[in-house]
Order: structure tokens, then C-alpha cells, then sequence
């Protein structure tokens, strides 16, 4: 890594590939401390053409990429169920590894890969990139200064126009619970990630699922393909710090994220206008409500005030802004040998919240953690 550069093979780097091609490649191209080297795609055509763009060497073979002297960061943007094989493969070359979430389709496939990266001492990080936002991390900070009292609850609203009853050939895959990229992992995982990031760990937790759907049918062809994921997902639960909490996440509906923390002495707000039921997407606004301490049994209601709090500096980035915050990140903790990006570590930890919640939801009781 002569120079401070950071020599990257991204697997998965097709332009078809709407993920990587708008956030992971340009990124890595215009930033200062990566140089892209490498691009992998199922197909040396797409791989080909792909790497021209970037003028980077085309592969069509993973263990090849991950094999080459010429890449240090191996970054994994592919399919969930295809996320195993390949890191465990940059693992043992010794590769940094930066892999989008989920880590594995289940948690025995992402504690493997934690333990193996430990056992390494590699940089590994997860695309758990809504920790990036801005709005975020401004909330995160007024929340632990306590700007609107000791927090008493939580409640967090996300829809997706997707996963329903209706779908697409490349998205088809997100309907069964065995290759581990559903509601519950994607949309949901991502959000819980954030509450938890803000709020802290649940300490026990209830979950209610119902599929409307048993079946979706498949845009392009008129054909149906069977559907064994809920599209309907409530959960109550109760953080370590006595924080209560009700989460709705739910597919096939008009897509929204809401996610309201109300204290002692005031309410936060963040919503997705706009959204596609995808919080780390971006295009946050965050709102504070404030009104006076209402735990006194003399207190008399008054006309809240409500304020847009504006913490961003550029508009209009989305994702991409949280890709270009996380490299950035990765490279300072790979550089100056640190330790802040959300890793295998985190990742692991949120599958097992989320095996909490299928738990519960199975079964019909309180799950403790």
C-alpha cells in the first residue's frame, strides 16, 4: 500500500449492477486514498466492459481477483447468498475485506467469517453505511447531550413498494427466507441497525410476522414464483437502558421511514422523504419537537415547537455521500490502525437480533437477549 493508496477488486462491479455502479465504483474512483484496480463480474464481457470505464484489469473468476498481488481491499457487492464463499476466499489471501450486508445468508455463515477475520487481524468492514448519515450523527450526539430529556420510547415506521406481490426476475431471489436477503434482513436489518446505534440494545423482544402473499408474480414474464418471507413484520420490545419500542416494517405498500424518539422534554423526528422504505439510502430530514417537561402532574400542555434541524452540507448525493463517509472511514482505520467502521463484529451481532426476532415470531413468545 506504498504511497497511502489502497488497491481495491470490487466483485460485483458489472454496470448492470445498479448498488455497485452508483455508489462502490465512483467512489472508489474519485477518492483520494483507493485506487481501483480491479473489477469482477460472472461474465468476462460485463467485466470487460466494466473495467474499461475504470481502466482497471476485468475478471470473471473471484478467487482470481482475490488471488492478485495487484489488490489489497477486496469489496464484496454480489447477491447475499454468494457473500460466504468469496469473503472466506479474500480471508484466507490475507485480503482487507469491505462486504455489503447481510455478511452471510444466516449467522453461522457470518460468525465463520468473524471468527476467520479475527484469527487473520484483517480490516474487515459491513456496509451498514446509514451510520454515515449526517442527520444520524447529529441525533446520535443531541440524544447522549440529552437535548430532550431522558428518553422514554421509541417507534419506527418502514415500508417498501417491494417484496410484495409483485416483483421482478433479479429481485425474485428476495422472496425465500433460506438465501437470507429479505424484508427482515435488508430493510429491516439496516433500520434496526440505526435504532440500535442511536438508542442501544434491546435487552428482551416480542415479533408478530404475517405473509399476505404466499406467491408474487414476476413483472417480465407474467409468471408467479412462491414466496415464503413476511411482508408484515411488528416488533415490541424493551432496550438494556428501559427504552420502550414498537417497530412496523412491512412490503407491498406505499414505501415510508419514520423513526420517532420521544423524551421528557421533547420529540425527534427522522423521515425519508421521498423514500423507498430504505434508510440508508439517505435523503434524511430530521425534525426536533420541543415542548416542556410534561412529567409533572401540574403541567399544563402547551403549543409544541417544531424546527427542521439541517446538518447536512450537500443534497441530492444519497447513498453515494454514505459510500464516499464509510471509505473514508475504512481508510483511516486501515491507515492509522484503528477500529470505527461497523465490521464482522456488528454484522453478527445484527443477525443474532434479528434470529431474536424470527424466534419470537415463530414460536409466540418473549424472547430475552
Amino acid at each position: 500500500m506504498a504511497h497511502q493508496q489502497i488497491n481495491v477488486g470490487v466483485v460485483g462491479g458489472s454496470l448492470n449492477n445498479q448498488w455497485a455502479s452508483q455508489t462502490h465504483l465512483p467512489v472508489l474512483n474519485e477518492h483520494p486514498n483507493y485506487t481501483l484496480k480491479a473489477i469482477g463480474t460472472s461474465h468476462m464481457e460485463s467485466a470487460k466492459k466494466s473495467a474499461a470505464l475504470y481502466k482497471a484489469l476485468p475478471f470473471d473468476d473471484h478467487k482470481k481477483l482475490t488471488r492478485s498481488e495487484d489488490v489489497d481491499l477486496v469489496v464484496v457487492s454480489v447477491k447475499v447468498p454468494f457473500h460466504y464463499e468469496i469473503v472466506k476466499e479474500a480471508i484466507s489471501e490475507g485480503k482487507l475485506i469491505y462486504c455489503e450486508w447481510p455478511l452471510g445468508k444466516n449467522t453461522q455463515e457470518a460468525e465463520e467469517l468473524e471468527k476467520r477475520a479475527n484469527q487473520k487481524k484483517i480490516h474487515h468492514a459491513v456496509g451498514l453505511q446509514a451510520r454515515q448519515s449526517p442527520e444520524i450523527n447529529y441525533l446520535k450526539k443531541a440524544l447522549e447531550s440529552k437535548e430532550i430529556g431522558e428518553v422514554r420510547s421509541c417507534t419506527m415506521e418502514i415500508a417498501t413498494h417491494a417484496k410484495g406481490r409483485i416483483t421482478d426476475q433479479r429481485s425474485a431471489y428476495l422472496l425465500k427466507r433460506e438465501n437470507g436477503a429479505s424484508l427482515l434482513t435488508i430493510n429491516g436489518g439496516h433500520a434496526l441497525d440505526v435504532l440500535c446505534y442511536l438508542l442501544g440494545d434491546f435487552k428482551e423482544i416480542s415479533a408478530i410476522t404475517n405473509t399476505n402473499y404466499k406467491e408474487a408474480l414476476i413483472r417480465e414474464t407474467g409468471k408467479s414464483v412462491m414466496k415464503d418471507t413476511a411482508d408484515q413484520i411488528m416488533i415490541h420490545g424493551t432496550l438494556k437502558n428501559g427504552i420502550s419500542v414498537s417497530a412496523h416494517i412491512q412490503a407491498g405498500v406505499y414505501p415510508k421511514f419514520k423513526l420517532e424518539i420521544k423524551g421528557e422534554k421533547g420529540v425527534f423526528r427522522l423521515t425519508q422523504p421521498n423514500s423507498v422504505g430504505h434508510v440508508q439510502f439517505g435523503g434524511l430530514k430530521l425534525e426536533k419537537i420541543s415542548h416542556q417537561d410534561y412529567s409533572g402532574l401540574d403541567s399544563v400542555v402547551e403549543k409544541a415547537h417544531i424546527e427542521e434541524v439541517k446538518v447536512s452540507r450537500e443534497n441530492g448525493k444519497g447513498p453515494k455521500e454514505y459510500i464516499e463517509n464509510a471509505y473514508t472511514v475504512f481508510a483511516q482505520d486501515i491507515l492509522e490502525h484503528k477500529r470505527e467502521i461497523p465490521n464482522f463484529n456488528d454484522a453478527v451481532k445484527l443477525h443474532y437480533l434479528l434470529d431474536k426476532v424470527q424466534e419470537s415470531a415463530d414460536t409466540g413468545r418473549k424472547i430475552k437477549l
